[in-house]
C-alpha cells in the first residue's frame, strides 16, 4: 500500500514513520513537510521518500501526488502551536484550511482511494468534570483558532466525500507524548525547565484536566485505522488517562528527584481556556485498537529519552 503522509516532520508523525519503518509494515511511505521545527524528526530511509513542500502550494501539491500516486494519504500536517503568540489566526486559516483544501482536490483529481485526517478532541471544547466523556457523534464545538480550523478541515473531507465520493477517515486523538515532541508543549517543557533550573510555568492553578495517550499508542491506532477503519468514518483514540496540569508536572518532578521548587503559577494567557478534554474510544476498539502504555511507564520512558537527547530540547 502507498501511503502518502502531510506533516512528517511533526511529534506524532514522524513517530509513525518510525514506527511503520521499525515493525517493517506493509506501506510504500511518502510524505510532505515544509519544515518549521526540528528538521531532526525527519526520518530518511530507502522505504521513505521526503519531499520538502508546502502544502498551501497547489502546483507543488499535485507534482507530488502525480510522482507518488498514493493509495492512501494520512493528512496530519498543520499549525498547532495554540500558545504561540506569533502563529495568527490568519496562518492557522492559510495552513489548515486552504492547505486541508490543496490535499482534498489533489486527492479527488488523482483518485486516491482514502484521505485520513488527523483531527483533535479540540473540536469538541470544553466539558466539565461531571459530564460524561464524548462520543464521535458528540458536535463540534471549537474555542481557540487551532480548534476552529481543525473542525473546519472535518467539514471540508465530509463535504468531498458528499460532493466527489472521496472516502475518508477522521481521526481525534487525546493529548499525546513521548520522543520527539518540541518544548514548546507541556511534558518536553517541564523536562527542560527542570534540567535548566528555571522556573517551571503552569497556567493558574493548574487544574485543567488532560487525557493523556502516548505517541506510540496513537500511532499504533493510525495503522489500525488505516487497515480496518470502515470508510466514512470517526474514531476517537485515547488511553483515558486524566489528569490535571498540576498533578502532571509534579509527577514529572518526582521521577526526575527534583523540580518542586520551580513550580510557579502565571495568570492564564488563554481567553476561554478549555477546562477538561476527555473522549470515548469504544468504537475503535471494535476494530482491534487497545493502548498499552500505562502514563507512568510512559512518563518513565519519555524522561529517559530526552535525557539521552538533550539536543531536542534547544
Amino acid at each position: 500500500m502507498k501511503v502518502l503522509i502531510t506533516g512528517s516532520a511533526s511529534f506524532i508523525l514522524s513517530n509513525f514513520i518510525r514506527k511503520a519503518t521499525y515493525e517493517k509494515l506493509p506501506y510504500i511511505l511518502s510524505s510532505v513537510d515544509k519544515i518549521v521545527g526540528n528538521a531532526n524528526a525527519i526520518y530518511y530511509h530507502k522505504n521513505h521518500s521526503f519531499h520538502l513542500a508546502d502544502i498551501c502550494d497547489e502546483h507543488i501539491i499535485d507534482k507530488v501526488f502525480q510522482f507518488e500516486q498514493p493509495d492512501v494519504v494520512l493528512h496530519g500536517a498543520a499549525y498547532t502551536a495554540v500558545d504561540d503568540s506569533i502563529i495568527s489566526p490568519n496562518q492557522f486559516i492559510q495552513n489548515n484550511i486552504l492547505g486541508t483544501q490543496n490535499i482534498i482536490n489533489a486527492c479527488v483529481k488523482h483518485k486516491v482511494k482514502r484521505i485520513i485526517y488527523v483531527s483533535t478532541d479540540e473540536v469538541l471544547g470544553s466539558l466539565k468534570i461531571e459530564d460524561p466523556s464524548w462520543t464521535e457523534d458528540a458536535p463540534l464545538n471549537p474555542r481557540n483558532p487551532y480548534a476552529a480550523t481543525k473542525a473546519a478541515g472535518e467539514m471540508l473531507i465530509k463535504a468531498a466525500y458528499h460532493s466527489y465520493g472521496l472516502t475518508y477517515n477522521i481521526i481525534r486523538s487525546s493529548n499525546n507524548y513521548g520522543p520527539r515532541q518540541t518544548p514548546e508543549k507541556l511534558i518536553p517543557k517541564v523536562i527542560k525547565c527542570i534540567l535548566n533550573d528555571q522556573p517551571i510555568p503552569i497556567y493558574g492553578q493548574g487544574l485543567q484536566i488532560r487525557d493523556w495517550t502516548h505517541v506510540f499508542d496513537n500511532c499504533a491506532a493510525f495503522n489500525i485505522i488505516i487497515n480496518n477503519g470502515q470508510p466514512n468514518e470517526i474514531y476517537h483514540i485515547s488511553a483515558n488517562q486524566e489528569i490535571t496540569n498540576l498533578e502532571l508536572i509534579q509527577k514529572i518532578c518526582n521521577k526526575m528527584d527534583k523540580g518542586h521548587n520551580l513550580i510557579s503559577h502565571i495568570p492564564d494567557p488563554r481567553p476561554g481556556h478549555d477546562f477538561r478534554y476527555s473522549i470515548n474510544c469504544d468504537k475503535i476498539k471494535k476494530i482491534g485498537w487497545f493502548p498499552k502504555i500505562k502514563l507512568s511507564y510512559g512518563l518513565d520512558q519519555t524522561i529517559d529519552w530526552y535525557l539521552l537527547n538533550q539536543y531536542f530540547l534547544k
